[in-house]
Order: C-alpha cells, then sequence, then structure tokens
C-alpha cells in the first residue's frame, strides 16, 4: 500500500515543485486533510469521533489535533495555517531583500549585494533568513526562475519581488482540481465497504509490450476517440443542466462528470524503483 502511495507521490511532487511548493507548505495542507477526514468518521456507535480518536488514527498527538482543529474552527480550511512560515528558501531570501533594513539603500530599495560578503552581501543574506542552505544554491534558483540578475561587475540585484518558478504552469490548479481530486475521489467511494450507492465506472486499458513505432498511432487514436467521447458527454450534460432546462430550482443540484486521460511512461512499479547512485 505505502509503495504504491509512494509512487503516486511521485508526479504530485513534480508539479508541486514546478509549482513554487515546499514540503512545510505541503505538510501542513496534509495535515489537516488527515484530521478533516477522521473527523468526518464515526465510531462504531455513530457517534462523531473526538479528539483522542482523531489521534489514534492519524498518528498526530492530541495537541497538535487541537492546534488543527483551533485554527480551522477561527480561520477556515483555506487559512488555517500561516502561508509565511512555509516559505521556500528563495521566496524568504527574496522577501528579506526588499525589506530588511540591512540590505536596504538609503532610498528603502533592495541593494545591489556581492554574493561573496558574508557581512552585508547576498551570502550575509541567505544565511540571515534561509539557514544552513548554501548560499550558490539559492543563486542558481533564483536565476533559473529569472528573479534575480548579475551584474558585470558580479553584483546581484532582484527584478522580482515575488518567488514565481520559472517553469510554474497555471493549468496546474485546474489538473488538480478538475481531474486528480474527482478521481481519487471516486477511488475512495469505490473502495468503501459502507457506500450505500453503486460504485463508480473507474476503467484503464493499458499494454506494456507495444513497438513504440506505434506510439504515435495510439496519441492520434487515443486523441480522437478521447475527444469524440467526451464531446458527446459533454453535449448529454448541457442538454440536461438545470439552468438550461429552465427550471430555476437547483437544490438538489450535483456535481457529475466522466473523466478521460492519456498515459505514457514507466509504471508505478518501476517509477517507485530506488535512483541508481
Amino acid at each position: 500500500m505505502l509503495l504504491a502511495i509512494y509512487a503516486c507521490m511521485l508526479p504530485l511532487a513534480r508539479l508541486l515543485l514546478r509549482s513554487g511548493v515546499t514540503y512545510r507548505q505541503f505538510d501542513a495542507v496534509a495535515k489537516r486533510a488527515f484530521v478533516r477526514e477522521a473527523l468526518s468518521a464515526n465510531d462504531l456507535r455513530g457517534r462523531s469521533t473526538n479528539t483522542s480518536q482523531v489521534a489514534v488514527m492519524t498518528g498526530l498527538s492530541r495537541k497538535e489535533v487541537r492546534r488543527v482543529r483551533e485554527q480551522a474552527s477561527e480561520l477556515g480550511y483555506q487559512a488555517a495555517e500561516s502561508e509565511e512560515q512555509h516559505w521556500g528558501p528563495p521566496a524568504r531570501v527574496l522577501h528579506a531583500w526588499h525589506v530588511d533594513a540591512r540590505f536596504l539603500d538609503e532610498s528603502g530599495r533592495p541593494r545591489k549585494l556581492q554574493f561573496q560578503d558574508d557581512e552585508s552581501g547576498f551570502s550575509a543574506l541567505v544565511r540571515a533568513v534561509a539557514g544552513d542552505v548554501p548560499p550558490g544554491a539559492v543563486r542558481a534558483e533564483l536565476r533559473r526562475c529569472a528573479a534575480i540578475s548579475e551584474l558585470p561587475d558580479g553584483r546581484l540585484e532582484p527584478v522580482k519581488r515575488y518567488y514565481v518558478p520559472g517553469d510554474f504552469d497555471q493549468n496546474a490548479i485546474t489538473v488538480l482540481s478538475g481531474m486528480f481530486f474527482p478521481m481519487l475521489a471516486g477511488l475512495a467511494h469505490n473502495t468503501n465497504p459502507d457506500r450505500t450507492s453503486e460504485g463508480f465506472i473507474q476503467r484503464f486499458a493499458f499494454s506494456d509490450c507495444v513497438p513504440v513505432s506505434r506510439i504515435p498511432e495510439f496519441r492520434r487514436l487515443s486523441r480522437q476517440e478521447a475527444t469524440s467521447f467526451i464531446e458527446r458527454i459533454d453535449d448529454w450534460l448541457a442538454l440536461r443542466e438545470s439552468v438550461r432546462a429552465g427550471n430555476p430550482d437547483e437544490s438538489d443540484a450535483v456535481t457529475i462528470g466522466v473523466g478521460v486521460f492519456y498515459y505514457e511512461g514507466p509504471n508505478a512499479e518501476d517509477a517507485a524503483k530506488p535512483i541508481p547512485e
């Protein structure tokens, strides 16, 4: 089970890293999700779970469970924890460069910093806000995302105030909420032994021995057939939406849909194998 979860986490981690999400941010969100789902469960007598039961189910301490519950109650799950404390080193460096007086000029603007200056240069800035993270690694990442530039004399200056990874894809959020979420929610429904409705369709056609020369043909076929299928489903849904049907009462409306995806690459078992040193 854990190996399968690890394999599924690899592409998710790849997407999150590209989007500038740090592990600490992910950890905070995952913790809230575990607590929320544990709270929504009922015990054998049908009663809601309490803090002690949630701690047992999640492996968190009761103190941590109470903290997560209090934050969620006060601020809501979307803002249950300050994002600032989970910023990665590049974001913290850029932020300090724009607000810390040690790294500002007389007009209050970020100074151009010498990289090797351990007193008031870039290396000092990194140590001040990013601990033992190597300054060279931070410089390389900020260069990669075009957040800093290097002047002819070797000094560094920021050209962006906020850290956004250079290959950040705005479609990532759509992919997560529009495809990944319903797929996993459907799997959770199908594997629930206590469900009272029929299972949702989840099918996957695959092969691990198709010649490489046939891949372009399969790409074209899968795109053509999937597009045709989704368009027919979309037409069916459009004709039956309550507003389009002239029914103003949407109190009983629900979200339904079908997703189709293409995959090409290693299987989960191969993806989870250790990286050769």
